[in-house]
């Protein structure tokens, strides 16, 4: 359902906002100051196809391990769980941290995990939480 997009893009992309908190409690801090050393590249960020079958390992990896281009990873899998779930994220950062939190616990525990999985998980669980 990722065509699917017509008049719930802004909602989605509004939910996005709260994943990005997310993201930041995924991959290590160690690796954001190293990153900041690294001269400014343009990357390109993967598609939701060649995301949606990377382990938490191989993301961090693929993202050159920094944090910006994990962040687009975690991103754009966020947006998949949203559309194909129809479901909206909150929009605030006590709900991005809560996911965050969840998808690094989650990633630490089991490396091998489908990052898709761990990210639709959490992403399900802090929706449903506010729709109760």
């Amino acid at each position: 359902m990722i065509g699917r997009q017509g008049t719930k893009i802004q909602p989605v992309l509004a939910s996005i906002v709260a994943v990005l908190f997310a993201a930041a409690a995924v991959f290590p801090l160690g690796a954001q100051s190293r990153a900041a050393t690294k001269p400014i590249r343009s990357a390109r960020t993967l598609t939701a196809a060649e995301a949606l079958p990377l382990t938490c390992a191989q993301a961090w990896a693929a993202a050159h391990k920094t944090y910006p281009d994990a962040l687009a990873i975690v991103t754009t899998l966020a947006k998949v769980s949203l559309a194909n779930r129809d479901v909206s994220f909150p929009n605030t950062r006590e709900a991005g941290l809560d996911a965050g939190k969840g998808i690094a616990d989650d990633c630490k525990a089991d490396p091998d995990a489908l990052l898709f999985a761990v990210v639709d998980k959490h992403v399900r669980r802090v929706a449903e939480t506010t729709t109760r």
